[in-house]
């Protein structure tokens, strides 16, 4: 009876902790996911609120993110999953712009983003991407269609 027992309670366990790895495994799989269902418009930069005058955006699709750095166009490699990313080499446009503060701050998310290094989508459906320099926080968009080449 003892034995019995036993098993059950080891069974039991297993099953658990079964259920448990692979709510996790989807859980980042889901994440991976959402990366390409939405774009993404920035937040906070380092933990510095962005500059409004222009949109901090990000996109990810075929092995590359792109977007707006605030003021020029951006593109790049990207790899990710189950949390981990690289981003980078970066292009951009050169284009200047004059509202006080935007070339800043677009040198420092182009260099934060080419940083990264772990990423997560929260409950409340917002990216974070960990850098080097600090996190990147954004806010999912409605997907831009993209015109075809």
């Amino acid at each position: 009876m003892r034995r019995i027992a036993s098993t059950a309670i080891v069974l039991a366990l297993a099953l658990g902790l079964a259920g448990c790895e692979s709510a996790v495994s989807d859980d980042s799989g889901r994440d991976d996911a959402r990366l390409t269902q939405s774009d993404w418009v920035a937040e906070t930069i380092t933990g510095k609120p962005v500059v409004h005058v222009g949109r901090v955006t990000l996109s990810f699709a075929e092995g590359r993110v792109s977007g707006r750095g605030g003021c020029n166009l951006y593109s790049g490699p990207v790899e990710y999953g189950k949390g981990a990313i690289k981003i980078g080499p970066l292009i951009s446009t050169k284009m200047a712009c004059m509202e006080d503060g935007l070339m800043q701050q677009e040198s420092a998310y182009l260099t934060a983003l080419q940083g990264a290094d772990r990423y997560a989508v929260g409950a409340d459906g917002k990216l974070t991407i960990a850098t080097r320099t600090g996190a990147i926080v954004y806010d999912s968009a409605p997907r831009q269609v993209r015109p075809e080449n």
